[in-house]
């Protein structure tokens, strides 16, 4: 199922308002983000915000609040709520969900980043697709590698050298860190 953009923004503005307090940041991603005359789905990127969880004598563990609220916010059959599990194709996890907006209809694929991987997860989940994999594959190219979310300086998988991580925070520094031009969102292409 597509939408007119029109109808992807706002359904981004009215998923983004209800989760930005659960966030220490929130952006779209993916077609909606590139502009697109129509769209497939919502993407968003997030960095949750944890918080400690008060003991007797401290804090005893964290909490995720983004995927607190975002259970909260999942109805169930017949329902109405702002979310819904994807009923084809349930996925939750650490990193991902794979969500529906009952409203639209829409997918809602829900990607969570670390404040130093921000800028990496968005630019590959802004995508297209094709764009990501020659990102990852040049960045291969040029000495470095993608794993887990995150950007190594250094060989495929690191193996027995030491690997340094590179905090990418915002986009601009993926790009610098693999010497490339920024590409705006609208401009990517493969």
């Amino acid at each position: 199922m597509r939408v007119p953009l029109v109808e992807g923004d706002r359904v981004v503005a009215e998923l983004i308002a209800v989760l930005r307090p659960a966030c220490e940041r929130i952006e779209v991603a993916g077609s909606i983000r590139r502009r697109r005359a129509d769209v497939g789905d919502v993407e968003l990127v997030a960095v949750p915000r944890i918080e400690g969880v008060p003991g007797l004598f401290g804090p005893t563990g964290s909490v995720n609040r983004l995927w607190d609220l975002v259970n909260n916010l999942i109805g169930r059959p017949g329902e109405p709520r702002l979310l819904a599990t994807h009923l084809t194709d349930p996925r939750m996890g650490e990193r991902y969900a794979k969500l529906r907006h009952p409203g639209s209809g829409l997918q809602v694929d829900l990607f969570t980043a670390r404040a130093e991987t921000y800028g990496l997860i968005l630019l590959i989940r802004t995508g297209p697709a094709d764009y990501s994999r020659w990102l990852v594959t040049e960045a291969r190219r040029r000495g470095f590698h993608v794993k887990d979310g995150e950007l190594h300086r250094g060989g495929l998988g690191c193996g027995s050298i030491a690997c340094e991580r590179v905090p990418v925070p915002e986009e601009r520094d993926v790009y610098s860190a693999l010497r490339l031009a920024v590409v705006p969102p609208i401009a990517r292409r493969a």
